[in-house]
């Protein structure tokens, strides 16, 4: 590039040839990088670009409206009845439709009441004989907990849509903003014996 764009007869020809210029290769990636990047395509592939987003068999009564595959959402539950209406803000790092399933089991069995502030909710609710009525939306959309950041999207997005929640229809307690990311724990090394 130098010999053909600063020829012997250029002007710049002093200035600018092989034995006063030195090429740099810091615009290229180092080994480090290299690897890294490598390993989180492999441990955080993208999303499937097909429309399989639900697998239900009645699609009319999928919970989050064809979407209930997805994974690292924050949701919202929004729970109608007489007394009122409440909302309540969780995350789902896997699939919705695995988180759907636990919140389920735990509004069937009494003894799974306590799991989440929602659960208890509606045990109350089904304590009183009230109806209601469940809606269950994507809040927002965040990447989980990466150990090269060392920082988890997916727990910062739920506690800050639980801060800006108005407290008299919000479920969640307000001590759960100043919680441990759960997520990070898969990372942690887990003594063998």
């Amino acid at each position: 590039m130098v010999a053909k764009h600063f020829p012997k007869h250029h002007k710049y020809h002093k200035i600018f040839n092989k034995n006063s210029l030195k090429l740099s290769y810091s615009c290229m990636p180092n080994i480090a990088s290299i690897i890294t990047t490598h390993n989180n395509q492999l441990l955080y592939p993208p999303e499937d670009q097909d429309n399989n987003t639900c697998n239900c068999k009645n699609k009319v009564n999928c919970p989050m409206n064809g979407n209930c595959l997805k994974s690292c959402i924050v949701y919202k539950a929004e729970v109608e009845s007489v007394s009122g209406q409440k909302y309540y803000i969780g995350t789902s790092e896997d699939k919705f439709k695995t988180r759907y399933n636990n919140h389920t089991k735990s509004f069937r069995n009494r003894v799974y009441e306590m799991d989440t502030e929602l659960s208890k909710h509606i045990w109350m609710l089904k304590d009183k004989e009230e109806e209601f009525t469940l809606k269950w939306s994507i809040a927002a959309k965040a990447s989980p907990y990466k150990k090269s950041s060392k920082r988890c999207d997916l727990c910062i997005s739920e506690k800050l849509l639980i801060a800006k929640a108005d407290p008299k229809t919000l479920l969640n307690k307000r001590s759960e903003i100043i919680s441990k990311c759960r997520h990070r724990n898969k990372f942690k090394l887990k003594r063998y014996r």
